[in-house]
């Protein structure tokens, strides 16, 4: 690891979004990085640890306004994990506003949660298991419905800010079925990437990123593609760019794409790995986060 990161670099490496790396910072007092003479934070390992650290108490269920108070010793640990969570009445709220068809209710209670929490963890403990509930009732299919149509233009309207910028390795999601696993994925992943919103042939696909490097595609599954689509989908022998997929996979794919396995944490680590196996990926970085400070 280097010894100094910008933003995006410690975003990536901890799993948090930007915005609430600077969230932890103003609000709460909880990182103080240093600054370049434009302005630009830079974290080195002590702050980067920092960060581990207070991601550690707040997927145990602290609260993040009493994180300070356990990273200084002035709180026992298991008091403030006891504290009751944000995420049961997060989950209740989000029920009541799909009952009323209140989205604009729906999105501030998702912005509110992003501004202390990262994507993954509000996906993880706040939209999967809301989905799960759902997805058991028949006579809630429309709440559901309603969800997944909130939740996929959300998601995708961030995914659009994580575009690689000109020669950065990027990934590219391309979803088989639903595009909501593809964009929630892009969520936990939080590094240069594109997200389709449907599959495509792999002619276009390759015209598509023939002008591109360096890039890698990994194809999002919420079900096992049939022998023609998988013809479609990979019809040649070998691939000129790393290649994976994830999800319902009950076979086993072709010998170019990788299998990946696990929930989307896990997937963060293996595109890591596939990455450093690829010698362009470690080409140019940007110097922080699209310039904001």
């Amino acid at each position: 690891m280097s010894d100094v990161l910008t933003i995006q670099q410690a975003s990536e490496q901890c799993g948090v979004n930007p915005v609430t790396l600077r969230a932890w910072e103003r609000r709460y007092g909880l990182l103080k990085p240093e600054r370049t003479a434009k302005g630009h934070r830079r974290y080195r390992s002590a702050e980067v640890e920092q960060i581990r650290r207070i991601v550690h108490w707040v997927e145990k269920g602290v609260p993040i306004s009493q994180v300070a108070s356990l990273l200084s010793g002035e709180q026992e640990p298991q008091q403030a994990v006891d504290n009751s969570q944000p995420w049961a009445q997060a989950r209740q709220d989000a029920l009541h506003a799909l009952e009323t068809m209140n989205v604009r209710r729906l999105e501030q209670l998702i912005n509110r949660l992003l501004a202390d929490y990262s994507h993954g963890q509000v996906i993880r403990e706040l939209t999967d298991p809301l989905r799960e509930q759902l997805t058991g009732s028949a006579s809630l299919s429309a709440h559901l419905a309603l969800l997944d149509a909130v939740l996929t233009q959300k998601w995708a309207a961030r995914a659009l800010s994580l575009s690689p910028r000109r020669r950065e390795f990027g990934w590219l999601l391309m979803p088989v079925g639903d595009a909501l696993p593809a964009l929630e994925l892009a969520m936990v992943l939080q590094r240069p990437l594109w997200c389709l919103q449907r599959d495509v042939e792999m002619d276009a696909l390759a015209a598509l990123l023939a002008d591109r490097q360096p890039c890698g595609v990994l194809w999002v599954m919420d079900h096992w593609p049939s022998a023609s689509q998988r013809q479609r989908l990979w019809s040649q022998p070998s691939l000129p760019w790393p290649a994976a997929c994830w999800g319902r996979v009950v076979e086993a794919p072709p010998a170019a794409v990788t299998r990946l396995t696990g929930d989307r944490q896990a997937v963060a680590e293996q595109l890591l790995a596939l990455e450093t196996m690829n010698p362009e990926a470690s080409m140019a970085t940007v110097d922080d986060n699209g310039g904001n400070p």
